[in-house]
């Protein structure tokens, strides 16, 4: 099984200007009886609402119109607004993770949704039937109209679900310790499996996680568990241990292809640009030890020998390269973690919610010093990106 549990996407691209939304759900309800949820940004103020009632957020800019209000569907939902990130989910009503565990429930009730735009209809979004007590249908950005479609199912609501990976050619890695602490300071231990998954049971609040195996280095993230009780999703990559500068890229399910870039001196003097589509060898050695064109990552750089000069780190959001008002890059979830001397020197989250198709990320001064950068920009020319 790689990377997560029962996951199926496509990829719906649409250029709209900013409207009024009303997203239906409806269901067979002599099956199964669905419930919905949107959850969204804006501002980077955090709020939801959920189907069953009537109810409102960001000051009336994100509705429920509640079961048995509206005529076109069991439930609706209004998004009126110029700005901010939503995410639509289908839980079954029901549904638990500790009384009604049944994983076929959603599947059952063969739930349908559709999207209008000011009123007139848009796109009808078929859900897959697949298992799994909750489903992240499709995220919106409102700025742009925007929607790009998910279908990720999961196997509980309430819970931190992930996959362990080896950074340099991305197998499972099993028997990982993986170490869970609340804001109280209660702590949870599990090991991954076979195939590097783990799963914690949580409530609402703030985790941190430590991961360590022997022969790699520990490495460490962070997850919330928000009030809508979604579940949240990590991907984590571990670096074998190393001396050298080892950089890895990873992100979610979209976009399918980022681009790690990495500039900087050649042991003549010379400078260099290396990413996928500029594969080139430094002082005999390929720094590229790992490409990944079909999402999640990692994409792993490993910077041997270093030279005297600065090196140059961006992610360029290749997938969509021509699209200078994009904000899928900044909504990959990206990750880039840097290794050194056998430990974890510094970790990179891509700015949220901000447009622009390349993330520089970092510089390496001389002094081998690491400068944080964290600045998303629109580039037409990949060849481009640390010309300036």
């Amino acid at each position: 099984m790689k990377k997560v549990l029962l996951i199926f996407c496509c990829l719906l691209t649409a250029s709209l200007g900013s409207a009024e939304y009303r997203i239906d759900l409806d269901w067979d309800e002599f099956m199964g009886e669905c419930n919905g949820f949107i959850s969204g940004t804006i501002n980077n103020e955090y709020e939801y609402v959920d189907g069953v009632s009537s109810a409102s957020a960001f000051k009336g800019k994100l509705k429920s119109l509640g079961e048995g209000h509206s005529k076109t569907a069991k439930q609706s939902f209004i998004i009126d607004s110029q700005q901010g990130f939503f995410s639509f989910w289908i839980k079954d009503k029901f549904a638990d993770d500790e009384m009604n565990a049944d994983m076929n429930l959603i599947k059952k009730a063969k739930p349908k949704v559709k999207v209008y735009k000011d009123g007139k209809f848009y796109q009808e979004v078929l859900v897959p039937a697949f298992p799994g007590l909750a489903c992240k249908v499709f995220e919106l950005d409102a700025a742009t109209g925007d929607i790009m479609q998910l279908h990720k199912f999961y196997p509980r609501t309430k819970i931190i679900i992930g996959r362990v990976g080896n950074a340099l050619n991305d197998e499972g890695l099993e028997d990982v310790e993986v170490v869970l602490v609340d804001q109280t300071k209660q702590i949870q231990r599990t090991k991954t499996s076979k195939e590097g998954l783990f799963h914690f049971s949580v409530s609402i609040g703030k985790y941190d996680l430590y991961f360590k195996k022997d022969g790699f280095i520990r490495t460490t993230a962070s997850a919330r568990m928000h009030a809508d009780e979604m579940p949240r999703e990590l991907l984590i990559s571990m670096s074998p241990e190393v001396e050298e500068f080892r950089i890895v890229l990873s992100w979610g399910l979209k976009p399918r292809d980022l681009d790690a870039h990495l500039s900087g001196p050649r042991p003549n003097g010379e400078d260099f640009h290396i990413w996928y589509r500029h594969r080139v060898k430094i002082g005999g050695r390929d720094f590229l030890d790992r490409d990944d064109t079909n999402s999640y990552g990692p994409e792993t750089i490993t910077i041997y020998k270093p030279a005297k000069g600065i090196y140059k780190y961006s992610v360029h959001d290749y997938s969509n390269r021509k699209r200078s008002n994009s904000a899928r890059l900044s909504l990959s979830n990206a990750l880039v973690q840097i290794y050194g001397n056998n430990k974890l020197l510094a970790i990179f989250e891509i700015p949220a919610r901000q447009r622009g198709n390349c993330w520089h990320v970092f510089e390496i001064n001389e002094a081998h010093e690491i400068i944080p950068i964290n600045k998303l920009t629109f580039v037409e020319d990949e060849r481009e990106i640390h010309n300036n």
